[in-house]
């Protein structure tokens, strides 16, 4: 099974025409590629940023992935739901891009997509655990995961993070997780839980919050 991610979009038609373009032609990819390939969409609304919806398309070998944020791209969101029936779900697990991608080297791996602000200038930059420095400044990039001491939710969040999208508290280094070349940047952003849970019977564990992943 292969994923193909398009990002996440959000607030485009504002300022940035060329970001507008670029970002129409992937949801036009995404439609495209559904249809070519009959794929059955489904939907999940992001457990920590509720504005965001995941839309999934699934098909025998293939899996397209975009987020879209239906506060600012009802219109985007709309026209999906109007090509395709959509199936809402609470979870639903897509393949790493990790897994499927072991052979190619990380430029490769990366995608223009995983793209965070560097935190000493601002400006968008590979950021994954493989890129060390910011491309557009120099400086070295933090690659150490975080987590919220406040919440002690067990959740992992990106280390370009400063705060705690929940409750506002300062995120601090996770020393006990993996390194960030070993996770999956888009899911670091929406949060990753650390904590490997097993169901006990009668247990659902998909009814509480967590990110797409």
């Amino acid at each position: 099974m292969i994923r193909i991610d398009f990002g996440t979009l959000y607030e485009f038609e504002r300022e940035d025409n060329n970001r507008r373009r670029e970002n129409r032609k992937k949801i036009q990819d995404f439609l495209s590629l559904c249809e070519t390939h009959q794929a059955t969409i489904v939907e999940q609304r992001d457990w920590n940023t509720r504005d965001l919806i995941h839309f999934l398309g699934i098909s025998p070998n293939l899996v397209f992935t975009i987020t879209i944020s239906e506060k600012y791209l009802g219109v985007q969101t709309s026209q999906i739901r109007e090509k395709f029936q959509t199936f809402r779900a609470e979870y639903v697990s897509v393949p790493d891009r990790q897994a499927i991608s072991l052979e190619q080297p990380p430029a490769e791996k990366l995608g223009l997509h995983d793209v965070v602000g560097c935190p000493s200038c601002g400006k968008n930059t590979p950021y994954d655990g493989y890129f060390q420095h910011c491309v557009r400044c120099g400086e070295k990039l933090d690659t150490m995961v975080k987590s919220c001491k406040s919440c002690n939710n067990g959740v992992l969040y990106h280390p370009s993070y400063a705060c705690c999208p929940i409750c506002g508290s300062g995120l601090q280094p996770d020393y006990d997780s993996p390194p960030l070349n070993e996770l999956d940047p888009h899911g670091l952003i929406w949060g990753i839980s650390n904590k490997e849970e097993t169901a006990e019977e009668g247990e659902d564990l998909f009814g509480g919050g967590g990110p797409l992943g």
